[in-house]
């Protein structure tokens, strides 16, 4: 039996910062189209947004792409239980704890808006209001977190950090 010796070219972190077509053709198929390749941080955001909501009395539905754009089937939907007034729901954000960015950036956003003075006295309309800007930031802070998981350059670092190969196909070798 005669055996044969095969012998692919390998790319590494190196090779495709010096080679934009290539590094284009394994971002798009290794990072872009590859289903298995979610958004690490989606779980955490997710969870995030459940405890923001249940610590403002509210309940949150949702339905939520792991792309980097939103699509007609996305949404966020915030339901309030009760509705409180500006005192209450700023002690409720201002004792919010969590080190996690996206809780902190909703706490600070959420501070933000009650500093507003359309929100300074929170009836049902504006109250309404209020839920409605939260829920959009939410929305907002999802698709940007997956923008900058899906982006060219999170991709590199990747690569870099996990000191990844490939062959010319996009395949891990």
């Amino acid at each position: 039996m005669m055996s044969r010796k095969l012998e692919i070219e390998v790319y590494n972190f190196d090779d495709l910062k010096k080679n934009d077509e290539l590094c284009d053709k394994i971002y798009h198929k290794f990072w872009i189209e590859n289903p298995d390749n979610i958004n690490l941080n989606a779980d955490e955001n997710i969870y995030s947004f459940k405890k923001f909501a249940k610590a403002l009395k509210m309940s949150i539905d949702f339905s939520l792409s792991n792309s980097e754009h939103q699509d007609k089937s996305c949404y966020i939907k915030l339901k309030p239980n009760s509705q409180m007034d500006n005192t209450e729901c700023r002690n409720i954000v201002t004792n919010y704890g969590s080190s996690y960015w996206i809780c902190e950036n909703l706490k600070t956003f959420t501070l933000e808006l009650l500093d507003q003075e359309k929100y300074q006295y929170l009836c049902e309309w504006s109250f309404n209001d209020f839920v409605l800007e939260i829920q959009e930031k939410m929305f907002d802070l999802w698709f940007a977190d997956n923008r900058d998981y899906y982006s060219k350059e999170y991709f590199l670092d990747h690569i870099e950090c996990n000191q990844y190969e490939f062959n010319e196909d996009g395949e891990l070798v």
